[in-house]
């Protein structure tokens, strides 16, 4: 009796997974059905416009919508896209005395189709005209710098510039926009108790109205352990008249600097050279003229004049 029971209950539930099954195909068989008919609807698109040689746009945000008699399977795949976007090419349209570009909407249903399928019809747009602000395209290749706060481990410390892979970038834009940049500087970021170098790969920024290629640039930061140092190095006078005598108080500074442990047997006061500036004597109005460190070893830095300006008397 049992048996028969069981048997019972298990062809009750085969018989439910039956009609579920049936349901699910009926419904997908419907939906099928439905999408394939076509309907009216309204889709948001974006113009933009290609760059060419001679103009820039700024991009404005022309949000233009569309109605469309469609299949369902295609608004369905436009109403869940991210960025529904069609590209208008300027050049037949523009002339060279142009700063605002004006453009009835009307005109672009081709524009706009070569995003649709052929037999997607287009209904009316809206608004019925678009403006560009429209100026001189320019590009420049600018470099790349740093945005980083490194904390290190006990005696290691950063033992030469950060390496970047590319050093620099081109950047595109309006003429106006583009002089205004004279690098480009990578997003913050922050790395602590730091004891090797880092590599690492970052992506560019976004400037508004601003293209930059490439988008990601590679970087390496040496860090060693480092100690530091002292050397004595007398001070150079340039630019001195042959008729003038020039003494400096003192003659001989001290530069204290950092190098990493493996090269500071290798420096001496030789590798440095200091150098003070006549013309700059003729215009000091205190008797003091700056002292500047003109060569070091390449592997020194955090390089300090303990004087960094002397006393100088003039004899002629």
């Amino acid at each position: 009796m049992d048996r028969h029971r069981v048997l019972g209950n298990s062809n009750t539930v085969k018989k439910y997974l039956v009609f579920v099954v049936f349901l699910i195909l009926a419904l997908i068989l419907w939906l099928m059905s439905k999408l394939e008919q076509n309907y009216v609807t309204v889709l948001q698109m974006t113009p933009e416009i290609n760059h060419s040689a001679a103009i820039y746009s700024d991009m404005a945000n022309n949000t233009l919508y569309v109605q469309v008699s469609a299949s369902g399977f295609f608004i369905l795949r436009k109403k869940f896209s991210d960025k529904n976007v069609f590209f208008i090419n300027p050049e037949n349209i523009i002339n060279q005395n142009q700063s605002l570009l004006k453009i009835p909407t009307a005109s672009l249903k081709d524009n706009i189709g070569e995003s649709f399928d052929k037999n997607i019809q287009i209904l009316s747009i809206d608004p019925d005209t678009i403006y560009f602000k429209i100026s001189k395209y320019a590009s420049k290749k600018v470099p790349v710098t740093a945005n980083f706060k490194i904390t290190f481990k006990d005696d290691f410390r950063q033992c030469a510039p950060i390496i970047f892979s590319p050093d620099s970038i081109t950047v595109t834009g309006s003429t106006n926009e583009v002089d205004k940049i004279e690098n480009y500087t990578l997003p913050f970021k922050k790395y602590e108790n730091v004891e090797h170098s880092i590599e690492d790969i970052s992506t560019l920024p976004t400037v508004p109205n601003i293209l930059a290629n490439p988008s990601k640039v590679r970087y390496r930061i040496p860090i060693e352990r480092c100690t530091e140092g002292t050397v004595s190095a007398p001070v150079t006078i340039v630019n001195l008249p042959k008729n003038v005598k020039m003494i400096l108080l003192p003659a001989v500074v001290s530069i204290k600097y950092t190098v990493p442990i493996k090269d500071y047997k290798s420096v001496s006061s030789k590798d440095f050279l200091v150098e003070a500036d006549y013309n700059e004597a003729t215009t000091a109005f205190n008797r003091q003229i700056a002292v500047k460190i003109v060569r070091k070893p390449d592997f020194a830095f955090n390089l300090r004049i303990d004087q960094p300006f002397v006393e100088f008397l003039i004899q002629k």
